[in-house]
């Protein structure tokens, strides 16, 4: 007898990677000033605003782009990653400029009131945003 993956597991299975979380590291090098503008950011999805469902995987040595029931959406881990790409002694931090943003999943748009039940679930991300610059070689 031939067994079948029933379809609501596979709907499950879809939708809880799709409320995966994210961190991501972006760069953008300026060769002529010889600075590096770099973005830093991690998001996930919290069950009553408190308990982590999905958040992106802050880990340096990650084996998956989000993790489960760990609270990586903190400005410690976004600040130590960013911090470990200035590990140069010649490296300095420039202009460090934070946001953070929360949102509830189910809310009435224009009013802000959630629904049904108030923080059912919702949306966490916190983004770290600077320069680092390297000192360059002719300057003394």
């Amino acid at each position: 007898m031939e067994r079948h993956v029933p379809i609501k597991f596979l709907a499950v299975a879809f939708a809880a990677l799709g409320l995966g979380g994210c961190f991501s590291i972006e760069r953008a090098y300026l060769l002529r000033t010889n600075e590096e503008h770099v973005l830093v950011s991690n998001y996930g999805w919290y069950l009553f605003h408190f308990i982590p469902v999905a958040c992106g995987n802050a880990s340096e040595d990650r084996w998956t782009p989000w993790v489960h029931f760990r609270d990586d959406v903190t400005m410690e881990n976004v600040q130590r990653r960013f911090t470990m790409l200035a590990d140069d002694p010649n490296e300095s931090i420039r202009n460090p400029t934070y946001t953070t943003y929360e949102s509830v999943m189910l809310e009435i748009p224009g009013l802000n009131l959630p629904l049904p039940v108030p923080y059912l679930l919702t949306y966490r991300e916190i983004q770290l945003s600077g320069i680092i610059s390297k000192k360059r070689e002719d300057a003394k």
